[in-house]
């Protein structure tokens, strides 16, 4: 399944919805600098906004595929949720919830930026760099480099 195809197809619903939300991750990576390869959405939501978004994705056709787990370093809780894709695909969406004011300050300083589906919040460089560095991943630290040198 295509991540980005996915994307175009969610984000119109979602932005309907009112849930505060910010696209983090390779997806919003593309917003900035270039698209990578990626196999997952990822959105950062507020805390008060996680019932309603975890009711969009089962209305959607996801389902939680595994037990959340929270950062070490971040007041953040990573939820995965995953829908089948025939005939032996699947899409994951990734839901990092806001767990704390500084976490959530990087939603409410969200950008808008116009996509195929119309506008979406997508977290600003700056952001996107500190989420990075939490997890520094080498595929975050070439992320990071990519949004430095843009």
């Amino acid at each position: 399944m295509n991540v980005f195809e996915a994307f175009q197809e969610l984000i119109s619903r979602l932005e309907n919805t009112g849930i505060r939300y910010a696209l983090v991750g390779g997806v919003a990576l593309a917003f900035h600098t270039q698209a990578r390869f990626t196999r997952d959405i990822d959105l950062l939501v507020h805390s008060d906004d996680f019932d309603q978004i975890h009711k969009f994705l089962l209305n959607e056709g996801y389902f939680e595929s595994a037990e959340p787990w929270t950062f070490s370093n971040v007041a953040i809780e990573l939820h995965r949720f995953l829908k089948p894709a025939p005939p032996d695909d699947q899409m994951m969406i990734d839901i990092l919830v806001a767990n704390d004011d500084c976490v959530a300050k990087i939603i409410d300083d969200a950008l808008e930026a116009e996509s195929d589906q119309g506008s979406v919040r997508v977290a600003n460089k700056e952001a996107l760099i500190w989420l990075k560095r939490t997890r520094n991943s080498k595929q975050d630290q070439a992320d990071i480099e990519s949004l430095e040198n843009e």
